[in-house]
């Protein structure tokens, strides 16, 4: 009787997670992605670290994106086409941009971590071009590591041997492991990326992101003794201090997002705990999606800078749809005349 609730009480989180919880998240994380990257586009962001911003907006919102058919139809559809699109599409796809994500996030800290270390060096050498080629080698390498995963499973007709079914649901299809997804090779090789994409940036952005609140902290006390204005500041320092703030936050939710992923993976490849691995995966899926989602907000609560763009957008945009509102009322007028 325990196992039965046990079983249902899952269920019912996996259904409220993914058919309602997760698609707001990505409708509401696409919108974010989208003014993000309008923001980040705009010259006056055109700085290195906001290169690796308009990365993250890219490989975010991607990763809801293909997302997105999967929480709504394809989950649970049993159409060749939606098991074809969760076979081959979504779980290779969204690993992709997750992968890249969380290590363009990582790149960006070390940066980060290397400007405040040795500021007058790193201004010269942390170019925006030097960022630009980072992120290529982050998105080609994660290209070449996803790979594999198109071919850890198959789509095969629902058939009376292999599924409890009634005669009417013969017509439809599932997915199957294939021979490599359940390999020794494929489980080795698995394990190595659960270390290279979970769990090595965990430690990368849990050691450096202490350093930089140490070292926001350690600059807030110097400006109190020194009885340093705000005006007395440059407006690059500002900025620079902001971003550091803003990236903190952005490295605390990743972190939040990716240490239930990685327990997760690494329970299911390690057959301990299986009882519990499909409620960490729904929890780990859901704090994946949630990352993904809110970075908007992570800027407009903590980057200046970004929220004055944003201002400078809108602006522009009101401006622009009323004078094109009036060019139209002018011209209807001049033609009832």
């Amino acid at each position: 009787m325990n196992q039965t609730t046990d079983a249902d009480i899952k269920d019912l989180l996996e259904d409220i997670c993914y058919k309602y919880i997760g698609p707001v998240l990505c409708v509401f994380g696409i919108i974010g992605n989208i003014i993000n990257l309008i923001v980040l586009s705009r010259q006056q962001l055109v700085e290195s670290p906001y290169i690796y911003l308009k990365a993250l907006a890219v490989t975010d919102m991607s990763a809801l994106l293909f997302s997105f058919p999967f929480m709504v139809v394809s989950r649970e559809a049993i159409t060749l086409s939606s098991k074809w699109y969760n076979a081959y599409v979504f779980l290779p796809v969204v690993n992709f941009f997750t992968a890249s994500s969380i290590w363009i996030t990582v790149v960006m800290t070390i940066d980060r971590f290397i400007f405040v270390k040795f500021p007058i060096w790193a201004r010269w050498r942390c170019s925006r071009f030097s960022a630009q080629v980072r992120v290529w080698i982050i998105l080609v390498a994660t290209v070449l590591i996803s790979v594999p995963r198109l071919f850890c499973y198959k789509v095969v007709p629902i058939s009376v041997a292999n599924a409890n079914v009634t005669v009417t649901d013969l017509q439809g299809y599932r997915i199957k492991p294939t021979d490599f997804r359940r390999s020794d090779y494929y489980q080795a090789m698995n394990i190595a990326l659960i270390i290279l994409i979970h769990f090595l940036p965990l430690i990368i952005l849990c050691v450096i992101n202490i350093y930089l609140v140490i070292a926001v902290q350690q600059a807030r006390i110097a400006r109190e003794e020194l009885n340093l204005r705000s005006n007395m500041e440059s407006e690059w320092q500002k900025d620079q201090r902001r971003f550091t703030i803003t990236l903190i936050s952005i490295v605390l939710l990743a972190i939040v997002s990716i240490l239930p992923a990685a327990i997760c993976d690494l329970m299911v490849e390690m057959n301990f705990g299986l009882k519990y691995s499909k409620l960490m995966q729904i929890i780990s899926n859901l704090l994946m999606w949630l990352n993904l989602s809110m970075n908007f907000i992570m800027y407009c609560a903590f980057n200046k800078k970004f929220v004055r763009v944003l201002k400078d957008v809108m602006g522009r945009s009101i401006y622009r749809f009323r004078y094109s509102l009036k060019s139209v009322r002018d011209q209807s007028e001049m033609t009832t005349i």
